[in-house]
């Protein structure tokens, strides 16, 4: 079943179908694509297509639901229940017309899939349908009666066969040999062609940068890896940058949402300014979850006791903190659990002593047998924690039953962009693939001996950049420093100081920001500026976090002394 539960807001007649189809023993092995889960993130093909069964040996069903419990038809059309208005299409013509624009969409991917036996019906599982017309066959109507009288595997099997013996006395050749042509390994073949079409996330992050129509097509992995989800109820998912970690992190979010309304969910991070951005993309989708960064929900709890001694002082984001909110927390006994699911994107930022402590407590079950999910780059990306906790650590002391799962595809940067995150970011071990087949042209790398020298290199890659037809909003200048960086200086400089801005304070200029805060962040053209060295781990860390934010064009400045150091990268 794709995908592997039906959502709350399903219409009636699809949940009925939807466990017929799972729960019948004969269906094992079949693939059953549902397309409600996403529709409103795929083509409008897949949105029509209720239902599309692919059945070994037989071939592919197209089925559209009805779950009106009255229907009738005359000249006017089709009166579904309390509708003011007939419908001219009705359910025949729909899945029709839906089981067409299947066909010509395999074929178009492999010509080969033509062979298929591709056949459509109108399932009506409330309702006895008896209305005859020559536009339909009476063995294509499935409704209440029958369902009721015969498995769902017996009665898709037996519409594949009437349609096969039409199409044999039409003389179609392909349909005398379906166990050839819809063998196992072809079914499964044609159901990875069709699964991006029923599953496709809009990444958050482009959305912000107004790049709706730069669609993350989630890779097999990331497939099983949403279907985990569902069957493990402590995960831990481990990718290097790009791998689309906050994608599905996000589309968990939204899933359980929908699956199970009264679930009390939070979405944490680390980082601010990923929690604003994620709390922005978040609240349409699950509006009742809380989404933020994780102080920013700990001051919520605490504001009464933060003083200003206590606010300045030393380990006030080192423990202090969350000791304050976790008295408030107890001093108020209705408030424990605070959450029936806790989600963690960055998720190696938060394995601190003090965080870990708060989890369990505010988490139903706590972090050993709770329900949870965390998502991070354990290893390239821990520039906040420092290995205060280890996953090894956390999983062996915390949750010993949590399972982990891998993802190495990469699926925000373009190949030339991924293969510097590779080289110079010394990810160990590379990509195992590289999802965006869009050809862009290499990352600039240009070293600079002084400031000034540094300066006139980034504006002619930003005028270059403006011309290529990227507009100011889309750049991001990134540095490992936080004073007197380039960005800052070009805030300040007369001839920039109306096309610069901190990142955040203006949506149509040129923003600046430090590598640490705009961490798990991204932005269509990123430039990496102020490197005059890369010696410690927690500064090529910087450097591999820098480099992978970039979605299309990629700019990396250096201080000459890096040479030999790249050299021996490389």
């Amino acid at each position: 079943m794709i995908p592997s539960i039906c959502p709350e807001v399903a219409p009636p007649g699809e949940k009925q179908l939807f466990r017929r189809l799972r729960d019948d023993p004969d269906t094992e092995g079949w693939y059953v694509l549902h397309g409600l889960d996403l529709a409103q993130h795929t083509t409008q093909m897949s949105g029509e297509a209720d239902f599309v069964v692919i059945v070994p040996e037989y071939g592919i069903l197209v089925i559209e639901v009805k779950s009106h419990t009255r229907i009738h038809v005359d000249d006017q059309g089709w009166h579904l229940g309390d509708q003011p208005h007939p419908e001219q299409r009705g359910p025949f013509k729909q899945a029709a017309e839906a089981m067409h624009s299947l066909r010509k969409y395999v074929v178009k991917v492999d010509p080969s899939y033509g062979s298929f036996l591709t056949w459509s019906a109108a399932c009506f599982p409330r309702l006895t349908f008896r209305q005859k017309s020559p536009e339909w066959h009476d063995w294509q109507i499935i409704d209440r009666g029958r369902l009721t009288s015969a498995p769902i595997s017996t009665i898709i099997k037996s519409i594949l066969l009437k349609g096969r013996d039409i199409l044999i006395g039409n003389n179609v050749g392909c349909a005398t040999n379906q166990p050839k042509y819809a063998s196992i390994e072809r079914c499964e073949r044609i159901t990875r062609s069709l699964r991006p079409i029923f599953e496709v996330a809009i990444s958050p992050k482009a959305r912000r940068n107004k790049l709706e129509d730069d669609l993350i097509h989630l890779t097999e992995e990331q497939y099983s890896a949403l279907d985990q989800m569902m069957f493990n109820p402590r995960m831990i998912f481990s990718g290097a940058a790009g791998t689309g970690k906050t994608v599905l992190a996000t589309e968990a979010l939204r899933r359980t949402s929908v699956e199970a309304p009264q679930t009390r969910l939070a979405l944490f991070c680390f980082n601010k300014l990923l929690g604003q951005e994620l709390h922005s993309q978040c609240k349409e989708i699950a509006q009742h979850a809380v989404v933020t960064n994780i102080d920013e929900w700990l001051y919520s709890i605490a504001k009464n006791k933060l003083t200003p001694a206590i606010r300045n002082s030393p380990d006030f984001f080192k423990g202090k903190l969350v000791e304050l909110a976790i008295e408030c927390l107890l001093e108020s006994d209705d408030t424990l659990p605070c959450f029936d699911f806790i989600i963690l994107d960055e998720a190696q930022d938060l394995l601190q002593p003090h965080y870990l402590e708060l989890l369990d407590l505010i988490l139903d079950g706590g972090l050993s047998s709770g329900q949870w999910l965390f998502f991070g780059d354990f290893l390239g990306q821990d520039i906040f924690s420092q290995g205060s906790v280890s996953i090894n650590d956390f999983r062996v002391n915390n949750a010993p039953s949590a399972a982990m799962f891998g993802l190495s595809a990469n699926c925000r940067n373009t190949l030339p962009i991924s293969e510097y995150v590779v080289s110079l970011g010394q990810l160990k071990p590379p990509y195992a693939k590289v999802l965006r087949g869009d050809t862009q042209e290499d990352p600039e790398l240009k070293f600079w001996s002084d400031g000034e020298m540094q300066k006139q290199q980034v504006t002619t890659f930003i005028s270059e950049c403006m011309k290529a037809g990227y507009r100011a909003g889309d750049i991001v200048l990134l540095s490992p420093i936080d004073e007197d960086c380039l960005g800052m200086q070009l805030a300040l400089d007369a001839e920039w100081s109306q096309k610069v801005a901190p990142y955040g304070m203006a949506k149509n200029r040129i923003s600046y920001t430090t590598i640490q805060k705009f961490k798990g962040m991204e932005a269509p053209v990123i430039i990496l500026t102020d490197f005059n060295s890369i010696d410690s781990s927690h500064q090529q860390s910087l450097f591999y976090i820098g480099l992978s934010r970039a979605l299309h064009c990629l700019g990396i400045f250096l201080h000459e002394d890096l040479k030999p150091v790249l050299r021996s990268i490389i």
